[in-house]
């Protein structure tokens, strides 16, 4: 009992002995450090001195050698810290050379990929203070951490030295390939304001579909009377269809009341179902004076639906499966409005058109497919295939109103003169003003078609 009792003492007094060891030495070696920082910093000191004659040139030179050569990099990196606020660009840079050279920044750079969530915080505030090329590409890496706070406080870091700068590479980090790197740069950019307009107007020219787009979002976030005329162009001169999305949303933001009509314009006679989809949806989130009836006469276009999908190998056309988003859209939007399923379908237009058999869709489908044929001619004769099979096929010739050749132009406004939709009335109105003559020609007939058929209808109900 004796022995064990000797045996427990004797233990606790050489863990204590360790412990005590382990303290000793913790508190000599930040003793240790502290005087290695302290003399680090009279070098500093030295180089912090302006450099009027020669002599005081050659002293920073040596005081920058005397610092990379330093016995203790981590005094000699903390050290030089303290010059990255220097006024003098000459110092900043001896101080960054330093930090590179004791090799702090690769130190940093590992923390902020590899390291935990305070060590890539210490690395961020560190990469932020130095503020160079080289830190600012690991910053704008640093957008697409996982950890959000991570990525907010890497956003916040690139335009801590210099914003005007930090804006200019976060609008090229636009087009990266990384998603969420872009999108938490576009996010940041909005959150800059109005100082980050200028380089955001720069990427409205870029080739990546993507820069142009996630500026176009920000713009439209940011706001600004002075950006309606930047955007307004872009609703006919964008090629893609989802930056003219885009466009539409940001002027529905930025001056809805001015994008009404040219939103409306969009939702009916844009070539791309997707920008007609979103035009329809902004007019119900906008909720303006007649958007409820122009919903709903937007609608009787798609009355009755195309049934069934092609039987020749194909996938679903897109032509057809984009009037289904449309209409779609059209639901939604005025569900959205406050309208019910059930006034949804009593105030819809009843038709006398009978439905498609399954061949005619086959047919349809084929001539839908030769609207996107490279040659004219081929389009032109898609077009008069769809004008056999009436108002349930006017859309897709609609669509055709906009073709870059005027032949297959005047073809769909025959057809739809022979079609006779009172809902193409508005369509073949702005074909008046084709630039084409034979186009305005087969519009001026096609109209008087329409109105002629719809006043002898009107006469006999």
């Amino acid at each position: 009992m004796h022995f064990e009792y000797d045996f427990v003492r004797g233990a606790g007094l050489f863990l204590a002995s360790l412990v005590g060891a382990g303290l000793s030495l913790r508190v000599f070696l930040r003793w240790r450090h502290s005087t290695a920082v302290s003399r680090a910093r009279r070098i500093v000191q030295r180089l912090n001195r302006p450099a009027a004659t020669l002599s005081a040139v050659e002293e920073q030179s040596a005081a920058i050698e005397e610092l990379i050569d330093f016995p203790d990099g981590r005094a000699a990196a903390e050290a030089a810290r303290e010059l990255l606020d220097a006024e003098d660009e000459t110092v900043r840079s001896a101080a960054v050379e330093v930090l590179r050279q004791t090799r702090a920044l690769d130190i940093w750079r590992r923390d902020l990929r590899r390291g935990g969530f305070r060590a890539k915080l210490r690395a961020i505030e560190a990469l932020a203070e130095v503020g160079d090329d080289r830190a600012i590409d690991e910053l704008l890496e640093a957008l697409a951490d996982d950890d959000p706070d991570v990525a907010r406080a890497a956003s916040r870091a690139i335009c801590a030295r210099d914003q005007d700068y930090g804006c200019e590479r976060l609008a090229l980090a636009l087009a990266s390939p990384n998603k969420r790197l872009a999108e938490t740069a576009a996010a940041t950019l909005v959150h800059t304001g109005e100082s980050a307009i200028e380089h955001l107007l720069l990427q409205l020219t870029s080739l990546n579909t993507q820069a142009r787009r996630l500026a176009i979002e920000s713009l439209g976030n940011i706001g600004g009377e002075d950006l309606t005329g930047v955007l307004f162009p872009l609703l006919t001169t964008e090629p893609h269809p989802e930056v003219r999305a885009a466009a539409a949303s940001a002027l529905a933001r930025v001056d809805g009341e001015v994008a009404v009509a040219e939103i409306q314009r969009l939702a009916r006679y844009d070539p791309d179902w997707f920008v007609r989809a979103r035009a329809y949806s902004l007019l119900a989130e906008m909720d303006t004076d007649g958007a409820a009836q122009y919903l709903l006469d937007g609608l009787a276009i798609f009355e009755p639906e195309l049934d069934g999908e092609p039987d020749n190998g194909d996938n679903v056309v897109p032509v057809l499966e984009g009037t289904r988003r449309v209409r779609s859209a059209i639901l939604a939007g005025l569900r959205l409005l406050g309208f019910t399923d059930d006034e949804i379908a009593s105030t819809q237009r009843t038709t006398n058109a009978p439905p498609l058999t399954p061949e005619q869709t086959d047919i349809v489908s084929s001539a839908i497919s030769l609207l996107r044929h490279r040659s004219p001619e081929q389009r032109a004769e898609g077009v008069r295939q769809l004008g056999e099979f009436g108002s349930a096929v006017s859309e897709p010739i609609v669509s055709a109103l906009t073709d870059p050749d005027p032949y297959t132009r005047s073809e769909a406004a025959k057809a739809l003169g022979k079609v006779g939709s009172r809902d193409a009335v508005d369509a073949l109105a702005q074909c008046l003003k084709d630039p084409d003559p034979t186009v305005r020609l087969a519009a001026t007939t096609a109209l008087r078609s329409v109105v002629t058929r719809e006043a002898a209808r009107e006469l006999t109900e």
